[in-house]
């Protein structure tokens, strides 16, 4: 199953989850086949230590039948060795195909349908054995293989009936209504239980399920809000290991984008207009961000902080941030026609070394630290609306491939005189 809201799945699932009272068939169709499927691949597994138990009986009771059997030994001998053991062979064979593993509970009732007509019918036609002995290994048979077969009801009744048939049809029961009423009780009775314990079975299979599918869920649920927060990479690693987590890169490019006008917008919205308009902005660089392989890092107001080449490598990381710098501009005009008044886009763009990590305990967050950091978030605030500025180290990574301005030199606060660039677009 895919990622649904938890919460509304548990109580409105599980707690009340429809299902027939009878066949224990859950109402809702994908639920139902989710579980056959489930179901059925345990069977497989658990199939064929049900056929190694099968073995093991059909020589326990052969050594029985040396002691039952007055008389006729080998036609006893040719029913287990000739039929059942065979069957339990090709069984073990056939489990390996999987068109039987994915018809797994006609597989079984084939499989045990064989068993009975061969120890109940053919078993008492070629022996002189008593009835009690016939229906008691019958019974043994239903009851083994209801419970390790794990027939769900639909299965366990056909079982159920066949066996009830074939030890009506015994012969030597006599013909007087008390000797067929005395023989009918512990069949029908018998017959019952059977199918009470597939039900009891069947039931508790159906509740572990639930339960799993919840813990399952709950995690996903878990690991899709993880992945909101921190890098897919960074979240497994935060589940595995112990410590603080930290790694460095020599090749990065960071960039940092800012709303030109945010501040004459802020104040003529309410707050929910406010974070929608956000929110539509954001939501569409984010997707710029995952079709470009580019990792967002954060949002602070209304700036936006992003890096190529982390913690995913990325050999081209300069060009791969340029065209997300460009599909930005692009996307910030389209979407300004929604905005109550004029809005800009600043963006700054620098490539180098970074350190990064993760911080916190509680909220903790995925974060970049290092001198290309500073300069990339200068770069956009000594930039110009509509532009996007690049430092030296970017440009020359880009300056076959893409056009820029001429170099300009600017005082940027706190690193004094740089030379930057204005990125036009792509050479061609």
């Amino acid at each position: 199953m895919g990622v649904k809201p938890i919460r509304a799945w548990m109580h409105e699932r599980h707690a009340q989850m429809p299902m027939a009272r009878w066949m224990l068939e859950f109402d809702e169709r994908e639920v139902e086949q989710d579980f056959v499927a489930y179901d059925d691949k345990a069977g497989v597994e658990q199939g064929r230590f049900a056929i190694g138990i099968g073995l093991v009986f059909t020589f326990f009771y052969s050594l029985i039948d040396l002691v039952v059997i007055e008389g006729d030994l080998l036609g006893a001998a040719i029913i287990r060795f000739g039929i059942v053991l065979p069957v339990f062979v090709l069984s073990a064979f056939l489990l390996r195909l999987p068109l039987v593993q994915r018809q797994f509970q006609l597989f079984s009732v084939v499989l045990l349908a064989v068993v009975l007509l061969s120890l109940g019918t053919a078993f008492a036609q070629v022996t002189d054995i008593s009835t009690e002995y016939v229906r008691a290994s019958c019974t043994v048979t239903l009851l083994g293989g209801i419970g390790l077969l794990r027939l769900r009801m639909h299965a366990a009744t056909a079982c159920a009936a066949l066996y009830a048939a074939i030890c009506v049809g015994l012969p030597g029961l006599g013909s007087s209504p008390d000797a067929l009423a005395s023989h009918l009780a512990p069949v029908v009775g018998l017959s019952g239980i059977a199918l009470l314990i597939a039900y009891a079975l069947e039931k508790l299979r159906r509740t572990d399920y639930l339960r799993q599918r919840e813990v399952e869920l709950e995690q996903a649920r878990s690991d899709e809000l993880l992945h909101n927060v921190l890098p897919a990479a960074i979240a497994t690693r935060l589940r595995t290991e112990r410590g603080a987590i930290a790694e460095s890169a020599a090749n990065v490019s960071v960039l940092f984008s800012d709303i030109v006008g945010f501040t004459t917008v802020s104040e003529s919205l309410s707050a929910e207009e406010l974070v929608s308009l956000l929110d539509t902005m954001f939501s569409e660089f984010d997707r710029l961000c995952d079709g470009r392989g580019i990792e967002k890092i954060k949002t602070v107001g209304d700036a936006y902080m992003a890096v190529a080449g982390l913690p995913t490598p990325d050999l081209d990381h300069a060009a791969s941030m340029a065209e997300l710098a460009m599909d930005m501009q692009r996307a910030s005009t389209r979407l300004a026609a929604g905005w109550p008044s004029p809005i800009a886009m600043r963006i700054g763009i620098s490539s180098g070394p970074v350190v990064a990590g993760v911080i916190g305990q509680r909220k903790f967050t995925y974060d970049l630290w290092g001198d290309t950091v500073n300069t990339a978030s200068r770069m956009e605030s000594h930039g110009r609306p509509h532009r996007i500025q690049v430092s030296a180290t970017t440009h020359a990574l880009l300056e076959s491939r893409y056009t820029f301005s001429a170099p300009q030199v600017v005082d940027i606060k706190g690193k004094g005189p740089m030379t930057t660039y204005y990125l036009l677009g792509a050479l061609g």
